[in-house]
């Protein structure tokens, strides 16, 4: 009976100590995306779901794939800094919640591929503890399935009769750059002196449209260009989209790829990258000159820069050419720079102070939640060893009591 007594109190002791760990709550986020597959030049958006209704604030850092996406907007606490979003929320009307439902992020599809959009954050409640909840990704694709010539076109519906855009371009052969979108409109692909004809798919989306392909035929050494006419199908209109084809025994000195862009004064959208050709970067209004490094992969491969004069507000054309070590085989590069008008410069700078001071109050909480969580560690720490120093005691106690109690029952 008395060793009962005994294993009560020593599981007692054990249920107590359990009691001071803590404990965190089932925890979820999700990533609500308003379409899984889309095409170049399209638009995602993406809802982000929090399933804690103990979160109080958090801050969410989102990544993305900017070689395959743009990003174009999202709601008033979000910021990008260029390779990430940092969007921060605060529990302000003091409400109760189940689930916690941030606006759309809004993407743009750049080329065809997969993108993976990840979201990580820390999260606290309102004592400010920090929450566990694991992080989140998401997968787009970009680009159609394979069908066939008549199925493609049967995709676009409803299109007017103005309309001169291509919705498939394709050569028989790979290695066309940049991936095809129906907004640009010069391409480049490099021939081994084995090719004399490339034959070429051009649908438009206007079924009734008229296309006519010349160049592709008898490609002589050197330079050849090809030209997709379009003409709408009312006759009011007409796109060229044009291909430059370069036809050497070397393919090595036709290289006109960058190596390197960038712009010292802004950040390039998209990420640059080899086989893009259409960037965009928004600067201040105070900056009317701005410095560009263009560097050819190959070492011999001259680069010329046009229109990198005094930038207008709004937007500026720049142009980065690259001539091949060959002397015939170029690429061109083009950038819009948008210099902010001074309206535009007012709301900018709101903007990133309004956010500033928005991280700045989080970061300074997380901090206070440090030192509070480290004393409360510290107090539960200080707790911990008493209730270990009390329960070694009244085992020690008990085992002696129990030790006195028999040795007395023996003598009588």
């Amino acid at each position: 009976m008395k060793k009962q007594k005994i294993f009560l109190i020593i599981v007692l002791i054990f249920i107590l100590l359990l009691n001071i760990n803590v404990s965190f709550a089932d925890n979820e986020m999700k990533i609500i995306p308003d379409k899984n597959t889309i095409e170049a030049g399209e638009e995602v958006g993406i809802n982000i779901e929090i399933g804690n209704k103990e979160v109080q604030a958090f801050t969410l850092e989102i990544y993305w794939d900017r070689a395959v996406l743009e990003y174009i907007s999202g709601p008033e606490n979000s910021n990008n800094l260029g390779n990430r979003i940092i969007y921060t929320w605060i529990n302000e009307s003091g409400k109760d919640h189940d689930t916690i439902n941030i606006e759309k992020f809004n993407f743009k599809a750049l080329q065809d591929s997969t993108a993976n959009i990840t979201i990580t954050g820390e999260f606290y409640n309102l004592n400010g503890d920090e929450i566990k909840i694991d992080d989140s990704s998401f997968e787009v694709k970009v680009g159609k399935e394979e069908k066939n010539n008549e199925e493609a076109v049967e995709d676009v519906e409803n299109v007017s009769d103005d309309n001169t855009n291509l919705n498939i371009l394709r050569l028989d052969q790979e290695g066309i750059s940049p991936d095809f979108n129906k907004d640009i409109k010069e391409y480049y692909f490099i021939a081994n002196n084995t090719i004399n004809d490339l034959g070429i798919t051009a649908i438009p989306e206007n079924r009734g449209a008229n296309v006519t392909i010349t160049g592709n035929k008898n490609l002589k050494m050197g330079e050849n260009v090809i030209d997709i006419k379009v003409e709408s199908k009312d006759k009011t209109k007409t796109s060229i989209y044009r291909i430059y084809v370069s036809k050497t025994n070397n393919i090595e000195l036709a290289n006109a790829n960058l190596e390197t862009l960038a712009i010292r004064q802004g950040v390039l959208e998209p990420e640059f990258d080899s086989n893009m050709t259409k960037y965009k970067v928004e600067i201040a209004n105070n900056i009317d000159k701005i410095d560009i490094l263009a560097i050819p992969q190959k070492e011999n491969a001259r680069v010329k820069i046009i229109g990198n004069g005094e930038m207008k507000e709004g937007d500026n054309q720049i142009q980065v050419v690259v001539l091949a070590e060959n002397g015939t085989t170029n690429k061109k590069y083009d950038v819009i720079v948008h210099r902010r008008n001074q309206e535009e410069e007012q709301k900018y700078e709101e903007e990133r102070n309004y956010q500033a001071e928005r991280l700045s109050t989080i970061l300074e909480e997380e901090k206070e939640n440090e030192q509070k969580n480290n004393e409360e560690v510290k107090n539960k720490s200080n707790m911990l060893f008493i209730v270990i120093l009390i329960s070694i005691l009244a085992i020690v106690i008990a085992v002696f009591i129990y030790k006195y109690k028999s040795k007395n029952g023996n003598k009588k």
